[in-house]
C-alpha cells in the first residue's frame, strides 16, 4: 500500500470514528441537499488508484445526482469526469443502497489533446451509503466503466468516500 492510499485511509477512519460520535438524529436524503465529499477509487483492470472530489445534490427524496472528477495516480496520470445517477433504496434509516448509471469523460492528460487521447465512458454499479449523523455520510461504490476508446480495458472500480451535507 503506497504513503497516499495509507493517508487516505486513515483519514477516512479517523472522519468515521469522529462522525460516529455525534449524537444528532440521522434524517434520510431530502430533495434539495446538496455535499461535498472525497474519494478513493481503486481500477482494477488498470491497476491504480485514484484520489477525486464529487458533489452530490438530492433530485427527490429517492433520486440524487453525482458529478465528480478523479485524479489517477500513475507515471502518466489521467484525470476521469463523471455525472452518475443514483436510486436511493432504503435498506434501515440510515443504510442506503443504489444502482449507478452514469456518463463521463476518460483518461484525459496533458498528453491527450487530441481526439484519440480520451474517450467517452458509460458506468453502470451499484454502491452503499451510511449516514454516520446529518451531516456525514460514507459510501463504497463498485462501477464497471464501458469506454469508447479501443484501447481501454473497461476498468472495474471500487471506492470509498466520505461526504459532508450543507
Amino acid at each position: 500500500m503506497t504513503t497516499t492510499m495509507k493517508r487516505f485511509t486513515t483519514a477516512l477512519i479517523a472522519a468515521l470514528i469522529i462522525g460516529g460520535c455525534g449524537t444528532e438524529k440521522v434524517q434520510a436524503q431530502r430533495k434539495g441537499e446538496f455535499s461535498l465529499g472525497a474519494r478513493m477509487t481503486q481500477y482494477f483492470r488498470a491497476k491504480t488508484f485514484a484520489l477525486g472530489i464529487y458533489g452530490n445534490y438530492g433530485i427527490t427524496r429517492w433520486l440524487d445526482i453525482e458529478p465528480g472528477i478523479n485524479f489517477l495516480c500513475k507515471d502518466n496520470s489521467s484525470v476521469d469526469i463523471y455525472c452518475d445517477l443514483h436510486l436511493l433504496l432504503e435498506v434501515a434509516e440510515t443504510c442506503y443502497i443504489y444502482p449507478i448509471a452514469g456518463i463521463g469523460l476518460s483518461d484525459m492528460s496533458s498528453e491527450s489533446l487530441g481526439f484519440d487521447g480520451w474517450s467517452f465512458s458509460g458506468a453502470l454499479g451499484a454502491g452503499f451509503n451510511y449516514r454516520l449523523n446529518r451531516r456525514l455520510t460514507t459510501s463504497i461504490q463498485c462501477k464497471w466503466i464501458a469506454q469508447t476508446a479501443h484501447r481501454h480495458r473497461n476498468p472495474v472500480s471500487l471506492s470509498l468516500g466520505i461526504e459532508y451535507a450543507f
